[in-house]
């Protein structure tokens, strides 16, 4: 009961900044297709709530969704990134020449797109981030690779992830979910997945 209610404390605490660094309020992702740039789509098996628009500072390309509130869970969809754009921007830092942050860069490697999935959660403050059980996929004929990630907050919270990285024509394709490892991370797995397995790149 304790650890369930520090995690509302957390996400009521992570929520409130969000709100007060933010421009507008969050909209809904309806169940269904979900446009990510030109000609890239994935479908959403339920409703989501797009949180972009909380964070003020944030990655352009790349659309942060939510169920339960951005401290419960966050699920990352980016359009075709390349090397000049970032996958995850912290929120109060931003992204600039003192706080630069992490790029990939053209035609990378499963084992690149692993290490630049990982250093976009640490610039978010997230420590102790690793990559395990990497294994590929494949998505509509075009190949990728899909991974498993533990972190942990600057406050102890153990957080798992799943993260899934593409290349077509030179960019980067990147869908990563992030969620306290206590019932949050398995409640919307199954959803995540299907969003993952759903992905059309152009």
């Amino acid at each position: 009961m304790r650890k369930f209610t520090a995690l509302k404390t957390i996400a009521a605490a992570t929520l409130a900044a969000a709100l007060l660094a933010g421009c507008g309020g969050a909209t809904l992702a309806p169940k269904g297709a979900l446009a990510v740039g030109t000609g890239y789509s994935v479908s959403l098996s339920r409703d989501w709530s797009d949180i972009s628009p909380l964070y003020y500072s944030r990655a352009k390309k790349v659309k942060i969704l939510s169920i339960d509130g951005p401290g419960l869970n966050r699920l990352f969809v980016s359009e075709g990134l390349s090397a000049a754009d970032p996958l995850m921007v912290h929120p109060t830092k931003g992204d600039n020449k003192n706080a630069p942050a992490p790029r990939g860069k053209a035609n990378m490697s499963y084992s690149e797109q692993i290490e630049f999935v990982t250093n976009s959660l640490a610039a978010l403050d997230y420590q102790k981030v690793e990559a395990s059980a990497p294994k590929p996929v494949d998505l509509n004929g075009q190949r990728a690779v899909r991974f498993d990630i533990t972190a942990k907050t600057s406050e102890g919270l153990l957080l798992r992830g799943v993260a899934q990285a593409a290349s077509k024509g030179g960019l980067g394709y990147y869908i990563v979910y992030i969620a306290p490892a206590e019932h949050y991370y398995d409640a919307s797995l199954k959803d995540v997945l299907a969003t993952m397995d759903s992905a059309k790149l152009p």
